[in-house]
């Protein structure tokens, strides 16, 4: 009953399914006739019986006493129904199957030309209010056509018995809307010959559908054969039936299987059977069963360890212990036909009992002594130690982590550790893993196979530890490899050589290298030579150190030294070194020559679009796509991802969003795409552009990762937003919202030297090492920038030391990093082996190089020359393989030395670090779409244009100081011809110096043209007239970018006393007037913000203006605004 009513009450809109009312629900309830018929469907308790009995009585009993009983005693199918009104009862007739009388009788395989399956619905939740009013239509017209046979019985009629002529009368208005009787569905096929019963049961057995619709129709089939014909398809019959897993075909497979002899029992009818007892809750009629299974020889041992799972996982889930009791009590039997230790793994369903490990756990405290205590059957040690042993393996692999080693100490089998270990990279439980196999190594004649030694590996690989404990985790198990198996696998070998290779490890590459060559030669199944990888880890482990030239030497030596044709796998590899030192022509060439000679891959294609994307390089991005399509290399993210670089590069920020959109329908769900573009987004301190991306993942079910959130912290730090950075790695922390790594720390401290918190720095480090997270060179070089920055810190604090020795503690702890105490240990070091200017020097990107370049940077900001002269010659030394002077470095660390130099007013040396700096530039940045038979294409790459700003800045200053003009002129023109761009601090600085060396005109225009589209005002003026005080909070976030022009207050003033200067000479001057005049024609908006400035006497305004100069010149209203002589004449 309570089923029939679960169907009834399906999640859908019932209000589309109700009729309207025909008429008040305030009636008062009827008591029907068919109150004294209530009951179960179709009770006849003979029946019943023999159905519980299965199989005791003779089912084949004739059944000419029943052709004489009137009709059977018949009840509604609903519980209490003449409780309820009228309309709601025809409501939930009509939501609810009718199920025939002969489909529910026990001895309904006798009944073959009247079984009927369910009457589908007629409605779904989707069905409008009109569509079912039509359908109850219908049904009431089609109910007055259709007249039930002498011979259908009246539950088939959907008449209740007994129903009197007034009750129907009485529900002839509600009739209307009620279901019409179902016709039996075996009518359509009764005339069929047997022949076609058969055809059809074939192809149904072929099609082995699941379907219940097929299944019924399978079973009305296999009804209509005659008694000789069932026998043969009984089996596929049940083996059908089994599958539906519904609960009335589980009746007929009981049925069925108990009218099977033994001796036509067949293994899957076996299964078949116990599965059915089981689905009825007759577990001890089930056990019954495989008791005889198990004495049946003809029966396969696959077969009865199926059956075995079943009555085992049933035993399991009851709550007592009889059941168990009565299957292990045949243990000898079983034990007779199979090997206990090889079957665990065919236990599918006993490892789905809920508890299995808890269960496990206290089967070794009390379960067995609850066997022995039932009594009946003396189990011997050997009986409960093997049950006690299946139920922990099958518990290992379901229980919770901290429950596994419980678990295997509780038998400490060796297979059982075995098995556990072999899946721990799967299961994601790779530190669990590693723990529980430093137990089982030390078990007494424990011998982990290779599987285990191989996912292990993987574990200790996949960690997010440091690169030492990983070296010794990794070492530990190479140890295990001879200790255990004395020579390692060539897989081991393999996978230790391209560790070693990934972390640019030479030396143990060289070590185990030659021992493969020796070991594996020769190998009858796959020689080494002749293996893809061979040579592969060699070549990585150059290119992963940036060693192109060795890299490319060991390439060449593949094919002329062992005759060996490159691969796919090799190509790459050279690819990528020449992609990680940043030789962008090495990389185009060496691209070039592998598609003459190969077939470049997904991964060729990536990692070259990838440079060129990070560059800028827009049109070749775009042409190595389109190339890849036409050989049919199918995209993947990182080309896409590519794409996004290209385009954020050039400003095209919505074509880089529509390609991640285009993505997501093409089905790549890559989070990386996305987190590029918020980086770029974040960059341009744009926070709500940031905040609706993020949204529009979420919508598009893009999964935020941790580089997701370091994007945000990334865009907080740039807008100064350290609190707030601050308190989102906090929440972090405590919420476990993302898992917080190295990066997130580095990335909130550089946001408190930003904004120049020193002090939160070490607190933040502290806090680093109580969370788990190792230190790193990143974080140190964090502390060392907190320590060049104590003139920042708290009074308290910063009266600590002197200036000396908070210099002394920063530079200490920067040698720290790198192994030394001081730089006089630069005389002990083993000189290094001089190497040439690589490509890339100057532009590309590592770890030394922004630490030693931000280190001289900050060393000149304290004019501390020598210090940074000695930490330009460790670099040289270091990474050059020489001390002297000479040879490029990275453009950081060379704009230090020349502000150093300009300092020193060295200008000679100043212009010789720029003329360095400028020709490696032009040929570094080159940009693969640059074409001379072009002229628009770009000659520099996007990411590269601003990257001679902090050398324009030095000498812009020199020529300042050496009052040369025309060369202020001539550099500005020669960096903007070779297609470098100029920043907005350098074009301040650059009218600033025209104005100051009287080039009146020609600051006045570029500062017209370049600076004021973007001025928002003075902020005096905007305080006194009836607008806004302040800019919005984005405005003043995009206004501090150093990519966006804007004229400073310091170049206004400058131009406020030109401007003055001009008014003071044209009276005398005929070219003074004349400049005057057109700047005041062309350059208005400078004139405009000259005019509306308003005092403020601050010093700034004092050194440039001068105050004699502005009260003598300038006379302002009451509002604190210039009078110019036009107004002056006006207000006369």
């Amino acid at each position: 009953m309570l089923e029939k009513t679960a169907a009834s009450l399906e999640p859908c809109g019932l209000q589309r399914v109700v009729p309207g009312a025909a008429k008040s629900f305030r009636t008062p309830r009827q008591l029907q006739n068919s109150f004294w018929k209530h009951g179960a469907t179709d009770i006849e308790l003979s029946n019943t019986w023999q159905a519980l009995m299965h199989g005791t009585f003779d089912l084949n009993m004739s059944s000419a006493s029943e052709e004489n009983k009137g009709a059977p005693l018949t009840a509604s199918i609903f519980l209490l129904d003449f409780l309820y009104p009228t309309g709601a009862v025809n409501l939930m007739r009509r939501l609810t199957p009718t199920i025939p009388a002969s489909a529910s009788r026990p001895d309904s395989l006798r009944q073959g030309p009247r079984f009927a399956k369910f009457a589908p619905r007629l409605y779904t939740s989707s069905v409008p209010r009109r569509q079912v009013n039509r359908q109850d239509t219908e049904s009431g017209i089609n109910q007055e056509e259709q007249e039930p046979d002498d011979n259908t019985s009246a539950a088939e009629t959907g008449e209740i018995v007994g129903t009197t002529v007034e009750d129907k009368e009485g529900e002839a208005n509600t009739e209307a809307h009620e279901t019409p009787p179902q016709s039996d569905p075996t009518e359509y096929i009764s005339h069929l010959s047997r022949e076609q019963h058969i055809e059809a049961l074939e192809n149904l057995f072929k099609a082995d559908s699941n379907d219940p619709k097929d299944v019924d129709q399978m079973w009305y089939h296999y009804r209509f054969l005659d008694e000789p014909s069932r026998p043969i398809y009984t089996d596929q019959v049940l083996d059908s039936l089994s599958k539906s897993g519904r609960l009335s075909d589980s009746w007929k497979i009981s049925e069925l299987f108990h009218k099977l002899p033994l001796s036509q029992w067949t293994g899957r009818s076996f299964v078949a059977g116990i599965a059915a007892e089981i689905s009825l809750q007759n577990d001890n009629e089930a056990v019954q069963l495989f008791i005889k299974g198990l004495d049946h020889e003809s029966l396969e041992v696959p077969y009865l360890i199926d059956g075995l799972d079943l009555v085992l996982a049933s035993a399991l889930r009851s709550p007592k212990a009889e059941l168990l009791h009565n299957i292990w009590r045949y243990y000898s039997k079983m034990a007779a036909r199979w090997d206990f230790g090889g079957i665990v793994s065919q236990l599918i369903h006993v490892s789905q009992v809920p508890g299995l490990a808890d269960k496990a756990i206290d089967f070794k405290t009390r379960g067995q002594q609850e066997l022995q205590d039932i009594g009946g059957h003396e189990f011997d040690q050997e009986a409960l130690d093997t049950l006690q042993r299946i139920l922990v393996r099958k518990a290992l692999a379901s229980c919770p982590d901290n429950q596994v080693i419980p678990l295997l100490k509780v038998t400490n089998e060796l297979i059982a550790y075995e098995e556990f270990l072999r899946k721990v990279i799967y299961r994601g439980q790779a530190q669990l893993g590693i723990d529980v196999y430093k137990i089982y190594r030390g078990l007494p004649e424990s011998m982990p196979s290779h599987p285990v030694l191989h996912e292990i590996f993987k574990a200790y690989n996949s960690l997010p530890k440091p690169i030492s404990t990983k070296y010794a985790g990794i070492e530990l198990l190479w140890r295990d490899w001879h200790k255990f198996h004395n020579v390692p696998s060539r897989r081991a070998f393999q996978r230790y050589l391209a560790f070693y290779a990934a972390q640019g490890d030479t030396r143990k590459v060289y070590e185990l290298w030659p021992r493969l060559m020796k070991l594996y030669r020769d190998d009858p199944e796959l020689p080494a030579l002749k293996a893809d990888d061979t040579f592969s880890h060699l070549l990585h482990v150059h290119a992963v150190r940036g060693e192109v030239e060795e890299t490319q030497r060991i390439f060449d030596d593949i094919e002329k030294k062992f005759g060996v044709q490159p691969n796919t796998y090799s190509w790459n590899i050279l690819l990528n070194a020449y992609a990680k030192a940043g030789d962008y022509e090495g990389a185009i060439s060496t691209f070039e020559k592998f598609t003459e000679t190969g077939k470049p891959d997904q991964y060729s294609y990536g990692t070259l679009m990838q440079m060129a994307g990070s560059r800028g390089d827009l049109g070749f991005a775009i042409d190595l796509y389109r190339q890849a399509l036409a050989n049919h290399v199918r995209p993947n993210d990182a080309m896409f991802s590519s794409l996004v670089d290209a385009y954020c590069q050039n400003d095209h920020l919505k074509a880089a969003e529509d390609v991640c959109i285009r993505a997501v329908k093409k089905g790549i769900v890559a989070t990386r795409m996305w987190n590029k573009l918020l980086r770029y987004h974040a960059l341009r301190r744009d926070l709500a552009v940031v905040n609706r991306v993020l949204n529009l993942m979420a919508d598009s079910d893009i999964p935020y990762n941790e580089f997701t959130y370091l994007q945000l912290l990334l865009g907080l730090s740039l807008c100064r937003q350290s609190q707030h950075a601050l308190n989102l790695l906090a929440s972090a922390i405590k919420h476990k919202t993302f898992v917080v790594t190295q990066d997130h720390y580095h990335m909130v401290m550089s946001s408190l030297l930003l904004t120049g918190e020193p002090g939160p720095v070490r607190r933040l480090h502290t806090m680093m090492l109580e969370n788990g997270v190792p230190s790193s060179s990143h974080s140190l070089f964090h502390l060392t920038q907190a320590l060049v920055q104590w003139k920042k810190l708290p009074p308290k604090q910063r009266a600590e030391s002197t200036a000396s020795e908070w210099l002394g503690k920063a530079l200490r702890s920067f040698y720290f990093i790198y192994g030394l105490s001081d730089t006089q240990q630069l005389g002990r070091l083993s000189p290094p082996t001089p190497r040439r200017g690589q490509p890339g020097e100057l532009l590309g990107d590592s770890t030394e190089k922004f630490h030693f370049g931000t280190m001289v940077q900050m060393l000149v900001e304290l004019k501390e020359f020598v210090q940074a002269r000695q930490l330009v010659g460790l670099y040289r030394y270091v990474f050059h393989g020489r001390e002297e002077a000479t040879g490029i470095l990275p453009v950081v660390m060379l704009n230090s030395v020349m502000k150093a130099d300009l300092q020193e007013k060295q200008y000679d040396r100043v212009a010789e670090t720029w003329n360095i700096l400028f020709e490696a530039a032009k040929k570094e940045a080159r940009s693969a779409d640059y074409n001379e038979e072009l002229p628009h294409t770009p000659k520099i790459s996007p990411r590269y244009r601003y990257v001679l700003s902090g050398g324009i800045e030095c000498m812009l200053k020199k020529l300042l100081q050496e009052g040369d003009a025309p060369g202020i002129q001539a550099l500005i023109k020669e960096v903007q011809s070779e297609g470098f761009l100029i920043d907005s601090k350098n074009w301040n600085l650059y009218v600033q110096a025209l104005v100051r060396l009287k080039e009146y005109k020609e600051a006045f225009s570029i500062c017209e043209q370049m600076l004021m589209p973007n001025w928002t005002g003075w902020f005096v003026a905007r305080t006194k007239e009836n607008i806004r005080n302040k800019l919005s909070l984005d405005v003043r976030r995009k206004g501090s970018s150093p990519r966006h022009l804007r004229p400073i207050a310091t170049t206004l003033y400058h131009l406020a006393r030109g401007y003055l200067e001009l008014d003071r000479l044209s009276p005398f001057s005929a070219e003074a007037a004349r400049t005057l005049l057109d700047i005041e024609r062309d350059c208005m908006q400078v004139v405009r913000a000259i005019k509306s400035m308003v005092r403020v006497h601050s010093n700034l305004e004092a050194e440039i203006l001068g105050e004699d100069f502005i009260e003598v010149d300038l006379e302002y209203d009451e509002n604190g605004y210039a009078i110019d002589d036009q107004e002056r004449e006006t207000t006369s």
